[in-house]
């Protein structure tokens, strides 16, 4: 279920008009820690749970494009992370706020 909603999303984004969109999605896939995760889009922003189901768990780190510019935004479960220039910039800065017991995606919904 993880690889086929991160193809279905790498679809999508390849048919929007926004390449910075289609940037932090795929510089997200390139990441083997968030590849792992399953990806879910909630207000153009990019989320990653830890179960396949809805409710999905809490997300780690959220991503966002900041409109047509090319700067990006992180977020954590405590507020913004930080922002920066490149989608690449984005996922390592995301990725360092990983907590080290993060493992891959599970089947099943998410139950707190």
């Amino acid at each position: 279920m993880v690889a086929a909603e991160w193809q279905w999303l790498r679809q999508r984004a390849d048919e929007t008009d926004r390449p910075s969109h289609r940037a932090l999605i795929e510089a997200a896939y390139d990441e083997p820690r968030l590849r792992q995760l399953y990806p879910y889009m909630s207000h153009s922003v990019l989320n990653f749970s830890t179960t396949t189901g809805y409710p999905f768990s809490p997300s780690p780190v959220s991503l966002g494009a900041l409109g047509s510019h090319s700067n990006f935004r992180v977020w954590g479960r405590s507020g913004v992370l930080g922002e920066t220039a490149t989608a690449a910039e984005a996922v390592a800065l995301a990725v360092s706020h990983f907590p080290a017991d993060l493992g891959p995606a599970v089947a099943g919904r998410y139950e707190a």
